[in-house]
C-alpha cells in the first residue's frame, strides 16, 4: 500500500488587498506586477485567530469522512504563528471536529513547509502507524512584514489549505528530495525592528535553482508527476523555474496573481485551485517544489485521487 492525496480544502477569509491600496507608500499597479506578478491578495483582520482559519480548511474534509476518528494525525504547518506555547495544532483539532487521540503538533519550514509537512504525514500512513493524515498549512504573512516596506509589504498573503492523505492501493510510492543550508539564514529572516529582510537577488537566484534541481529529481526518479506546483514566491521566479522545467513536457502551475506569496499554503492553496477551476483532472501525480528561509529546499511527488468540486 502507498499514500495519496484523497481530498483538499482552503480557506481564505478575511478582505481583498488590491495593488492600488499601495499608492501610500508609493507602489503603482504596473510596478507591482512588473515586478511580483500580482493583482491582488487576501489579508486577515489582525484580530482573527490562526487556529481559526486553519479549522475553516480542515472542517469541510472532516465533515465528508465516515469515520474522522481514522484521522490518526494532524499537522498544522505555519511560519506566522507567534504563539509558541502551546502551539496552534491541538486547538485546530478540537475545533475541525477530530478524535481526542488523533498525534496533533506545529511544523514551521518557512515556505518549503508544505513539502516537509507533506513528507511527513505520508511517512506516517505508509509505515502504518496512522490510517490517515490531515496536513493543514495556515499563514497570516500580513502581520509579519512591515506593511511600509516598498520591497515585501505587496508580495505576502494570508490563507489556508488542508490536504488527507490516505493509503490506497492504487496509489505509487511517493518520492522525495530535501535539504538545508543554515549558513544561508541571513538571506531571509524577521528583522527585530519588524518586518522580513529578503536579499532579494540572493533569494530569486537560489530559489530559481533549487526549485528547478527539485523537479528535475522527481522526474529523474519516478513515477513522474503530471504537474509541478512551485511555492508561489513570486511571478518571475515561477516563470524562470517554468523555463527551467519545460523540458519535463508536465503543466507548471502559477496562481499567484490573485494570491500572492501565502508561504507554507501557498503549494496548496495553488493546488486545489487549478482543481476546483477543472484546470487539472481529478487524479494524477503531484509534483510540489519549493524554497524557503532557513534555507530549505525539496519537492515531494504524490499520487493525488480527489473528488470533483460538486463532490466536495
Amino acid at each position: 500500500m502507498s499514500a495519496g492525496i484523497v481530498d483538499v480544502a482552503t480557506a481564505k477569509p478575511g478582505r481583498t488587498v488590491t495593488n492600488d491600496d499601495f499608492a501610500s507608500i508609493g507602489l503603482t499597479d504596473e510596478w507591482i506586477r512588473r515586478r511580483s506578478g500580482i493583482a491582488s491578495r487576501s489579508w486577515l483582520p489582525d484580530g482573527t485567530p490562526l487556529a481559526d482559519v486553519a479549522a475553516e480548511a480542515c472542517a469541510p474534509i472532516v465533515t465528508r469522512l465516515s469515520d474522522p476518528s481514522s484521522i490518526g494525525a494532524l499537522v498544522v504547518v505555519s511560519t506566522s504563528v507567534r504563539q509558541r506555547v502551546p502551539g496552534i495544532a491541538q486547538q485546530v483539532a478540537r475545533q475541525a471536529g477530530l478524535d481526542s487521540a488523533v498525534l496533533a503538533f506545529d511544523m514551521n519550514a518557512a515556505c518549503c513547509g508544505f513539502v516537509y509537512g507533506l513528507v511527513t504525514g505520508l511517512s506516517l500512513c505508509e509505515s502504518g502507524r496512522a490510517r490517515s493524515v490531515l496536513v493543514c498549512s495556515v499563514e497570516a504573512m500580513s502581520r509579519l512584514v512591515d506593511r511600509t516596506d516598498r520591497q515585501t509589504a505587496c508580495i505576502f498573503a494570508d490563507g489556508a489549505a488542508a490536504v488527507l492523505l490516505e493509503d490506497r492501493a492504487p496509489f505509487a510510492p511517493f518520492r522525495q528530495v530535501a535539504g538545508c543550508d543554515g549558513s544561508q539564514e541571513a538571506l531571509m529572516r524577521e528583522t527585530g525592528e519588524g518586518g522580513i529582510h529578503l536579499d532579494g537577488m540572493q533569494v530569486y537566484d537560489r530559489a530559481v535553482r533549487r526549485m528547478s534541481e527539485s523537479a528535475q529529481y522527481l522526474f529523474d526518479h519516478g513515477p513522474a508527476p503530471t504537474v509541478l506546483v512551485g511555492h508561489q514566491a513570486n511571478g518571475r521566479i515561477l516563470e524562470q523555474v517554468r523555463g527551467f522545467t519545460t523540458h519535463l513536457g508536465v503543466p507548471f502551475v502559477n496562481r499567484i496573481e490573485h494570491s500572492g506569496n501565502t508561504s507554507s499554503a501557498s503549494i496548496p492553496l495553488a493546488f486545489a485551485e487549478e482543481l476546483d477551476s477543472g484546470s487539472l483532472p481529478a487524479s494524477g501525480r503531484l509534483g510540489a517544489v519549493a524554497y524557503g528561509a532557513g534555507e530549505a529546499w525539496g519537492g515531494v511527488a504524490v499520487d493525488y485521487r480527489v473528488p470533483g468540486t460538486a463532490a466536495r
